[in-house]
């Protein structure tokens, strides 16, 4: 019996084009786990963990700064660029996009000239601003990649979000140092830079080839984008400094050392993410088509939550059992972080319980009533993380960052039960 409904677990999930398309993504997702693993371990015995928290550092403004300027745009695009696909895009995307990427670059470079001119990070400019000036390439690139997102061109959407900024700095880092002979720790960072602009030639290829403009040449952008567009925005800020803010935060609070372990061992708890991922960015477009069918979208948020419990759940029991041993891979002094991944990893498995409800929210049109609550949760988990780091350095901040990870997807859940009465929740 029990074997019975395993066989029919899994026939039912290869014979729906969501789920399949999620494990295309789960695909792409395991090249940049493959990919984010090696560039770590070679950039660690090649040059130092002191080197590797500087790109941690680096890493976390960049992101940070690459989520603030692109405005929560990017999110808002996969709700309305499924349209597109058929009428051709209007004009005032084109004048939304400008104004964005323009904006970006003034910002990128008044933050670099800041930062050079004040000394702001010491000896670490050379690898912080390599960063910062990439910024607006990587916004354009997820502006691209939702667009892609929209039309359920996963693969692609995965490649330019997932996958490709790590593969690209992986093969670039080894021609840099293999090829070239440049044994220089710059060659780290610049390895980075190179690979967001490699994503960016790929992301307009496809946009090229995927969109064109119709002929509506009205560039006046219209007011109901704005006012959707605010509280995807804020939404989007909380998301980042919640995502990133753990890795940024804790470089001011303790050693480069300690935050290559951190690091090492969220990048090792994410595997409980692959799945997750993957079904929110094959259901992303369908949440949003469907948002008006609450019939329909209960059926894809059910199915979508039970497929995501069942392989966190497998790859947490996986991570238990072998956390040890894939910390040891990265050096046997990143042993003694096996309580980080087992923390990190149990507050993405009680989030996963709770099922897509973040992901609802966005699609649905809810942002607006998430924001505050959202931002609470995370100022709250933050808070506690920064606290509890100075006194018990990188657990502290996973600590922190677990709690958060569950609060901010109970809270989802409450707000689409009670706006769309829909449980999101496996139970």
């Amino acid at each position: 019996m029990i074997l019975d409904n395993i066989f029919r677990f899994i026939t039912n999930i290869s014979k729906d084009v969501n789920q399949r398309k999620s494990f295309s993504y789960v695909t792409i997702r395991g090249l940049s786990i493959a990919s984010n693993y090696l560039f770590s371990i070679l950039v660690i015995n090649l040059f130092s963990k002191d080197n590797y928290g500087l790109f941690v550092y680096g890493l976390s403004i960049f992101m940070i700064l690459s989520t603030l300027l692109k405005a929560g745009v990017d999110v808002h695009f996969v709700k309305i660029f499924y349209k597109f696909k058929k009428t051709g895009t209007p004009y005032w995307i084109k004048k939304l996009e400008k104004r964005i990427v323009l904006s970006s670059i003034a910002t990128a470079l008044l933050v670099a000239i800041i930062v050079y001119s004040f000394n702001l990070v010491g000896n670490a400019s050379a690898a912080i601003i390599p960063f910062i000036i990439s910024v607006p390439l990587y916004v354009y690139v997820h502006l691209n990649s939702a667009k892609l997102r929209a039309i359920s061109k996963i693969l692609q959407f995965a490649f330019l979000n997932v996958a490709g900024r790590i593969v690209f700095s992986l093969i670039l880092f080894l021609i840099f140092y293999y090829v070239l002979f440049l044994r220089s720790p710059f060659i780290i960072y610049a390895s980075h830079f190179f690979s967001v602009l490699l994503l960016l030639l790929f992301s307009c290829l496809w946009i090229n080839k995927s969109f064109f403009y119709n002929n509506n040449h009205n560039k006046r952008i219209p007011k109901s984008f704005k006012k959707q567009n605010k509280a995807l925005m804020i939404k989007s800020y909380i998301t980042v400094f919640f995502l990133w803010g753990d890795r940024f935060f804790l470089s001011l609070i303790c050693t480069p050392e300690m935050v290559a372990e951190y690091d090492v061992s969220l990048k090792i708890a994410m595997l409980m993410m692959v799945a997750i991922e993957a079904l929110k960015s094959s259901y992303a477009p369908v949440f949003a088509r469907h948002a008006g069918d609450p019939i329909a979208l209960k059926k894809h948020i059910k199915k979508s939550t039970r497929v995501g419990v069942v392989f966190s759940f497998l790859i947490l029991v996986c991570l238990i059992t072998l956390g040890k041993f894939i910390l040891g891979v990265f050096g046997p002094e990143f042993i003694a972080s096996y309580p980080l991944v087992i923390i990190i990893s149990l507050g993405y498995f009680f989030s996963a319980i709770f099922g897509q409800a973040d992901n609802v929210i966005e699609m649905c049109g809810l942002a607006k009533y998430y924001v505050k609550p959202y931002f609470v949760v995370i100022l709250i988990s933050l808070i506690l993380g920064i606290l509890l780091s100075f006194k018990f350095g990188s657990i502290g901040m996973a600590i922190g960052f677990s709690i958060g990870n569950v609060l901010f997807q109970a809270t989802a859940y409450m707000i689409t039960y009670k706006r769309l009465g829909i449980k999101t929740r496996v139970f």
